[in-house]
């Protein structure tokens, strides 16, 4: 499946605003809400460690649930994973302007961003995940070679641990019953059907299932005893898979309101799941939903996205859904933008 390539991380300096980047004020009017962003400034931090006084914070006051409120990052862009651990939001990897795999990590204290410990090796397509909060980061593509390794951040420096037994990319990586699921993803001979499970205890990866609909760029999350994923292509599906990881059964949830890839999957604390954003499978538009599954499993799609975008990977941080980086607009055209949503 051939795989995009991404230009420049957005560089928001004082007194600018680009349409996509989320600073200053937002406003969007909606049937079923309204949407207020108002900046608050701040400074963060250059991925060298030198500080600039001439970048901004952005957060987002609610005036409804589904406002968000954000950060925005020096330079995260497409295809970049992201997860938290110990305190701090962690957004990894994804495409430089020139369509190379990135090694850097940009670390969100929820005052600042800083630069975090570089990877091995650059990796776009990568999937990341919180265990037992460790952050463990598994697959993806390194400069168009598919990657079955997974590392696992040990304070200032990256441990390898056992590889995938397959090499994968697109993927979700979900931590359930105390465990790692690798499900979905895609490498250049095709999609990858086999579901593997990481036991910590053991340090070893095993097959334990078969995807029904093997595909890519498919959004994960945790739901029960059941590991999910939703949407993803070729063609772009609204399908919802659930393997229970007790029963070792698989189910269908009900269909995504819109069929999407490149999504963002999250479960926040009071069970309820999220997923947002994507694009098609042509890579020529946006889809802006933002769906909610409450526990009698029926989706509600009442919202939209305040900042619509696809290739980011949401990450649960200080009580939000945040979504870093990705594209606003389909294919290519990155952003430094991270919003959350409740």
């Amino acid at each position: 499946m051939p795989r995009a390539h991404a230009g420049a991380g957005d560089q928001i300096p004082r007194g600018r605003r680009p349409a996509d980047a989320g600073i200053g004020v937002l406003r969007r009017r909606s049937a079923a809400t309204e949407h207020d962003a108002v900046r608050l400034r701040g400074r963060d931090t250059e991925p060298f460690g030198e500080p600039d006084p001439d970048r901004e914070l952005s957060i987002y006051v609610a005036a409804a649930g589904a406002t968000s409120r954000g950060a925005v990052a020096r330079g995260p862009g497409r295809a970049a994973a992201a997860a938290a651990a110990g305190g701090r939001l962690y957004v990894i990897g994804g495409f430089d302007v020139a369509g190379s795999s990135l090694r850097t990590v940009y670390v969100f204290d929820g005052h600042t961003w800083k630069a975090g410990p570089r990877l091995p090796l650059g990796l776009d397509h990568a999937a990341a995940a919180t265990l037992d909060d460790r952050l463990y980061l598994s697959g993806g593509h390194s400069g168009g070679a598919d990657s079955a390794r997974v590392f696992r951040l040990d304070g200032a420096s990256w441990t390898e641990l056992s590889s995938m037994r397959h090499a994968r990319g697109g993927h979700a990586l979900i931590a359930a019953g105390g465990r790692l699921y690798a499900v979905g993803g895609n490498t250049a001979a095709g999609n990858v059907a086999p579901v593997e499970v990481y036991d910590p205890p053991t340090r070893r990866w095993s097959d334990i299932a078969t995807l029904p609909d093997p595909r890519n760029h498919v959004a994960g999350f945790a739901f029960g005893t059941e590991v999910c994923v939703a949407g993803g292509r070729s063609p772009n599906t609204t399908r919802v898979d659930c393997f229970n990881y007790r029963t070792r059964d698989w189910s269908r949830l009900a269909n995504l309101p819109q069929p999407t890839s490149g999504a963002g999957a999250a479960t926040l604390g009071d069970g309820t799941v999220i997923v947002m954003g994507g694009e098609d499978a042509q890579e020529s538009s946006i889809v802006n939903q933002l769906a909610r599954l409450p526990s009698t499993r029926r989706w509600t799609a009442p919202e939209r996205m305040l900042v619509p975008r696809h290739g980011f990977q949401l990450a649960l941080f200080d009580g939000r859904a945040w979504a870093c980086g990705g594209g606003a607009s389909a294919g290519l055209h990155p952003v430094a933008t991270c919003t959350s949503v409740l």
